[in-house]
């Protein structure tokens, strides 16, 4: 399709009248959450986008009334017969990172990756974003897991918040967070928490507020395994939420359904924890340098919210200077990680209130 003459600021707002003739075809329907102390408002045309986008941060839904920050419209063609605005540019302005060139300037943020189909911007001065996709039915299924994590990225730019590729677990007093590359074992260590005197924040994507002391938000209450890991937590599988596609898609858990006494709301940052696999049975923590934790957080964080990325690095720069950094050992004695991890806690915690 040939390019249009548009601005950046004027494709959002004609994207936002796509969205008006949606929810008008197909009915209005509105969600309010409280996310690291900003209330967002996401909209719905249709229902079909709905559970899958919110379910994730059930246990964040707003608990009172008041003013919403940002508001996110959600719709998809097919089941609201509404097309979306042709796109303002050419097919050349895509690019690795979804980013769409030309597109992003201070004001205004846009991606898309075709193979993906989910298209999202954000107008940072009207305070809206959208969120489209052809089809309901070709929503990835990790997005399911993490939903408006590019946007929150966006948005919460110019603040002291992150979302970072990180797992946590800890208690009012404080805790940690997990770091490292896809399948360092972020999920296993922290899923191997529940139950025990640790409280779960996130094993994949967690809220970071970096100053004025660093602090983490359970952002998402997914938990996801692969079919290897599953199989070390045979009392989850009945948890499973997608049981019947575990031969394309990881497992996935909403622990607000099925283990709500085990979600924490958030707690200051002791440290950074990096998991290494060792083979052996014994689990064992061991100090490291920090910058063991800046390599763990910085490389996938950056790659998966690639806009914006000199302030990120220099967020995440700020974050780990504050917190000390450990290394886990993990043994293959699942029972012993919890233990090693609530023992640092407990240590950190008690040097941290001078004791």
């Amino acid at each position: 399709m040939m390019a249009r003459a548009a601005t950046p600021a004027e494709f959002v707002e004609e994207a936002e009248g796509c969205f008006g003739r949606a929810a008008k075809a197909a009915g209005l329907h509105q969600r309010t959450f409280d996310l690291g102390g900003h209330r967002i408002e996401m909209q719905f045309a249709g229902t079909k986008l709905l559970d899958p986008m919110t379910r994730a941060l059930a246990h964040c839904a707003a608990r009172a009334d008041g003013p919403a920050e940002l508001r996110v419209c959600f719709f998809d063609t097919e089941s609201t017969r509404t097309a979306m605005a042709p796109p303002a540019w050419s097919r050349h302005q895509y690019t690795g990172g979804g980013e769409i060139a030309g597109f992003c300037d201070e004001r205004v943020e846009t991606s898309y990756q075709p193979g993906w189909d989910v298209f999202q911007c954000l107008d940072r001065e009207r305070k809206v974003a959208l969120y489209w996709t052809p089809s309901w039915r070709l929503l990835p299924w990790w997005e399911v897991s993490f939903p408006l994590r590019v946007i929150l990225h966006w948005w919460l730019r110019d603040t002291e918040l992150q979302p970072v590729h990180a797992a946590a677990v800890g208690n009012a007093d404080g805790g940690l967070l997990i770091a490292g590359p896809c399948g360092a074992g972020k999920s296993t260590t922290a899923l191997s928490c529940l139950g025990s005197r640790l409280q779960y924040a996130g094993d994949d994507y967690t809220l970071a507020r970096v100053e004025p002391a660093p602090y983490v938000h359970c952002l998402y209450n997914t938990a996801k395994l692969d079919p290897q890991g599953l199989e070390r937590f045979p009392h989850l599988a009945a948890s499973v939420a997608n049981r019947d596609r575990l031969d394309r898609e990881k497992a996935m858990l909403f622990l607000y359904e099925s283990h709500p006494a085990a979600l924490i709301g958030g707690f200051p940052v002791r440290a950074v924890v990096v998991p290494e696999v060792t083979g052996r049975r014994d689990t064992a923590v061991e100090l490291a340098a920090q910058s063991l934790a800046m390599l763990a957080l910085a490389p996938t964080t950056t790659r998966h919210l690639p806009a914006a990325r000199a302030r990120t690095v220099a967020k995440l720069i700020r974050l780990t200077k504050s917190a000390g950094c450990y290394k886990l050992l993990v043994g293959t004695d699942l029972a012993q990680i919890p233990m090693a991890l609530t023992s640092l806690v407990e240590r950190l915690n008690r040097d941290a209130a001078g004791g």
